[in-house]
């Protein structure tokens, strides 16, 4: 407050001045291109030249946008991995793991990210899909203790280094920091009211980059710290038989879908048949009735076909 107060007598003073204003101006002008060009030379570790190109664990350096190697010794190098998992789970029981798995992410200090049941009891049919973070720490653990839960169907684990990415969000932050106290450096000595404007804009972007990627760091920390595991577990009558991949148990499987799928077919039919035998009553009576009228009146199939015997007996 007390800066823009200042600045509003500064420029006070200058329209005072007008006979002047015009030689201030490019003074001014000079003075803060000066300041800039000067502190733009200073700034050994630019913002531009701090992204990790190549970054080498041996050596503990990283190699610039210029092509020169930094010393990252003072950064936090170490090996940033980021664990990410989905298997997925048979039950006979299904309340009963389904709680047991909620106890195992609460007994390994981790939380559900997400949660969802779908299906009804009565029919047997019920799932749930969870999203659970891990601390790392307790991963491995946490993995042994669910396979043990039901039977395990599938599981599928990858691993992901940002090490690299972690390294250099760390040298922008630093670089940006450094930039920050000398723009305010350069905005405790401005001499005028245009040098102070334009530094305080530049304050301000580098600020919210500072911002941006201490946001960045967290959400890489988090993503360290905590594994996620997606755990799908289904509800069944009988547990999927894992068999071995051999052409005797391939052409087992296969008479074996073949067959479930020609009972299926069966059992579709009578459901369908179900289905249409109101309509197929409604028709049947439709067409006695008519059968019935037209015999009364003498169309029917039965009265034609006697007339016809007795034309041919007269003709005969």
């Amino acid at each position: 407050m007390k800066r823009r107060l200042l600045a509003v007598i500064i420029s006070c003073m200058m329209l005072a001045t007008t006979a002047c204003g015009g030689t201030s101006s490019a003074d001014s002008a000079a003075t803060l291109e000066g300041a800039t060009n000067s502190f733009m030379a200073k700034d050994a570790v630019g913002f531009e030249e701090t992204a990790a190109e190549s970054y080498d664990m041996d050596t503990n350096t990283t190699t610039d946008a210029g092509g020169e190697e930094v010393d990252l010794s003072e950064y936090d190098t170490s090996r940033k991995l980021v664990y990410n998992s989905n298997i997925r789970l048979e039950t006979k029981k299904f309340d009963d793991d389904f709680a047991r798995v909620k106890a195992l992410v609460t007994e390994n200090g981790g939380y559900l990210e997400n949660n969802s049941t779908y299906g009804n009891a009565e029919y047997g049919s019920r799932s749930a899909s969870m999203i659970a973070r891990i601390p790392a720490d307790k991963y491995q653990a946490f993995m042994s203790s669910v396979g043990d839960v039901g039977s395990v169907t599938s599981k599928s684990e990858s691993v992901d280094d940002i090490t690299s990415s972690y390294v250099d969000v760390q040298a922008r932050l630093k670089s940006l920091n450094t930039k920050l106290a000398r723009l305010q450096e350069l905005e405790a000595n401005a001499e005028n009211v245009t040098e102070l404007l334009e530094i305080e804009d530049r304050i301000n972007d580098v600020q919210y980059q500072i911002e941006s990627y201490t946001a960045q760091k967290k959400a890489y920390d988090d993503q360290i710290d905590y594994s996620t595991v997606s755990i799908d577990i289904s509800e069944v009558a009988t547990y999927s038989e894992v068999k071995a991949d051999t052409a005797w148990n391939r052409f087992a499987d296969a008479f074996a879908g073949s067959f479930a799928g020609f009972i299926t077919f069966l059992q579709n039919l009578v459901i369908a048949i179900i289905y249409l035998l109101p309509y197929l009553i409604i028709i049947g009576i439709v067409i006695f009735i008519i059968v019935k009228v037209r015999k009364k009146k003498g169309k029917g199939p039965l009265f034609r076909r006697k007339k016809k015997e007795i034309s041919k007996e007269k003709n005969d």
